[in-house]
C-alpha cells in the first residue's frame, strides 16, 4: 500500500505525543519543586510548553484516510485502525499543555482489554512486595554519560551498536528516562548515578525492545512496520518489558518503579491533581520525595498524558501471545506491530 505509506508515514513523522508533552522546563521545575517540598511546602509545577500546532487539517486528513481503507481488507483495516490513532494522537499535541490534554490522552490510551484489570492487580502486588521488603544494599554506580568508563550506559549503548552494526548514533541528551529511541538515534540521559544491572536493563530495553525492531521494520515491503499499527507503539514497550523479564532484569526497584507509575497514572485517568498524585506515591513507597515527584511529573506532563497506564497491560498481553503463539513474537520484533495486528501482519514479516 505504498499511497497509504506516504500517507501515514508523513502524519506520523510530525506527531510527537512525548514530545509535545513535555515540559521545556522540566529538569527546572523538578530541582524547584524538590527544594519547595522538602521545606514542607506543597507547591504546584509551573510547567511551560512549546508553542502547540494546529493539526486540524492533519486529522481531517487521517480520518478520511481510515474511512477509506477500512473498506479495502484485512490489511486496510490495519492500517485504517493506524489513521484513526493518528488523529488522536494530533488531538493530544493540539491540547498538550491545556486543560484539553487529559481528555484527548484518555480518549488515545483508553482501557483496551482483561489485562487493564490485572495489570492494575500486578502494580499493586509490586508495591506492596516492595514495602515488605528489606532495604537494598548499596551497589557501586556509574554517571550514565561517562564516556571513559567501559561501565557506563553510554560506552555499554555505542558498544553494542557497534556489535549489533546498527545505523544508529549515541547521544548525551537531558530527557526524563534514562535511554530514549529515535529516528537514527538513541538519546542517553545526562548526569545520572546508575548500577551495572541498571546500564544492562536499559541497553536490552532500548536495543532489543526498540532499536533492533525499527531497523528491521526499515528493510520490510510495508510502512505499517515503521509507522506503526494502532496500539503498535503501546505493545512495542510490552516487548521491551517482556525481554527485560526474560532476562531477569524485571525485579527490584525497577519493577517497584514501573508499579507506581501504573498507581500513578490511573490516579491521573480518575482526576487527581499533581499534589495527590505525589501524596499518593510517597504513601505507597517512593523511596523519597524527588522520587515521587519526579513520577507525578511524568504522569502529569501536557496536563495529564498518563500513557504509563499502557505499559503493565502490554507487558502481560505480549507475554500470553508469546505463550500462545510463540512463532508471532518475530512479527512484534519487526516494528511497531499491535499484539492484535501480528497476525495480520505475519506473513509481511516472513512468518508462515
Amino acid at each position: 500500500m505504498p499511497d497509504a505509506d506516504r500517507l501515514l508515514g508523513a502524519a506520523a513523522r510530525r506527531i510527537r505525543v512525548v514530545g509535545a508533552s513535555t515540559p521545556v522546563n522540566l529538569v527546572e521545575e523538578l530541582a524547584r519543586l524538590a527544594a519547595a517540598w522538602g521545606r514542607g511546602g506543597a507547591e504546584l509545577p509551573r510547567f511551560a510548553y512549546a508553542p502547540a500546532q494546529d493539526h486540524s487539517e492533519l486529522r481531517r486528513a487521517m480520518e478520511t484516510a481510515a474511512e477509506r481503507l477500512a473498506e479495502q481488507g484485512e490489511l486496510g483495516a490495519v492500517y485504517a485502525g493506524r489513521a484513526r490513532e493518528l488523529a488522536a494522537e494530533a488531538a493530544i499535541c493540539e491540547a498538550a499543555g491545556g486543560a484539553g490534554c487529559w481528555a484527548a490522552a484518555r480518549r488515545r490510551y483508553a482501557a483496551r482489554d482483561a489485562f487493564d484489570e490485572e495489570a492494575d492487580a500486578l502494580a499493586s502486588t509490586w508495591v506492596e512486595e516492595a514495602a515488605a521488603g528489606a532495604g537494598a544494599s548499596e551497589e557501586a554506580r556509574v554517571r550514565s554519560d561517562d564516556a571513559r568508563s567501559p561501565g557506563s550506559l553510554v560506552s555499554r549503548m555505542r558498544r553494542e551498536i557497534g556489535a549489533r552494526r546498527l545505523p544508529l548514533r549515541v547521544v548525551i541528551a537531558d530527557i526524563a528516562p534514562l535511554a530514549a529511541t529515535g529516528d537514527g538515534v538513541i538519546q542517553v540521559a545526562r548526569g545520572r548515578m546508575l548500577t551495572r544491572d541498571d546500564v544492562e536493563r536499559t541497553v536490552l530495553h532500548e536495543i532489543e525492545g526498540h532499536a533492533a525492531p525499527g531497523v528491521r521494520a526499515a528493510g520490510l515491503p510495508l510502512g505499517i512496520f515503521v509507522i506503526g499499527t494502532a496500539h503498535g507503539g503501546d505493545d512495542q514497550e510490552g516487548w521491551a518489558l517482556a525481554r527485560e523479564r526474560a532476562a531477569g532484569y524485571l525485579v527490584g526497584a525497577r519493577r517497584t518503579e514501573l508499579g507506581l507509575r501504573h498507581l500513578a497514572a490511573r490516579s491521573v485517568e480518575r482526576g487527581a491533581g499533581f499534589v495527590e498524585t505525589a501524596r499518593l506515591l510517597e504513601a505507597r513507597g517512593a523511596r523519597s520525595t524527588g522520587d515521587a515527584l519526579r513520577i507525578a511529573a511524568r504522569v502529569h506532563r501536557g496536563g495529564g498524558l498518563a500513557r504509563e497506564v499502557v505499559y503493565l497491560p502490554a507487558l502481560l498481553r505480549v507475554e500470553a501471545l508469546l505463550l500462545a503463539q510463540p512463532a508471532l513474537g518475530q512479527v512484534l520484533a519487526s516494528g511497531r506491530v499491535s499484539v492484535s495486528a501480528a497476525a495480520s501482519l505475519s506473513s509481511w514479516a516472513g512468518v508462515s
